[in-house]
């Protein structure tokens, strides 16, 4: 499975994969589940921020929760969190810093463009 997951990242990094289908199982809360779930929610590509996720799980003044759900996400790229952006439009908060998130976040809007121009 090793294997597979590998495989499937460097898809994601080279711009040829938008989705993962790799099985995985995420300890935690329901919260924090709940949480995982709309991230994995977030079309390729697009942002949300911490209170449209909160919104969306049923807890709109949970926004701090989210933020504390996303840090504690296991599979970053899989499970995009670097999605997820500050209400002022800014970046805001990433395991891997805020750099990583940037470059992920432009890796996809270039395939997305990419996308629309063929």
């Amino acid at each position: 499975m090793t294997g597979m997951v590998f495989h499937q990242v460097e898809e994601y990094l080279k711009g040829r994969r938008r989705a993962f289908d790799f099985p995985y199982i995420l300890p935690g809360t329901e919260f924090q589940r709940k949480v995982w779930r709309a991230l994995c929610a977030i079309p390729y590509g697009e942002t949300r921020t911490y209170g449209q996720i909160a919104a969306a799980v049923g807890n709109p003044r949970a926004c701090r929760a989210v933020g504390m759900a996303n840090h504690q996400n296991p599979i970053l790229i899989a499970v995009p969190c670097h999605r997820v952006i500050g209400a002022n439009g800014k970046l805001v908060g990433y395991g891997s810093g805020l750099d990583m998130k940037e470059a992920l976040l432009q890796l996809e809007k270039r395939v997305v463009q990419g996308d629309a121009m063929s």
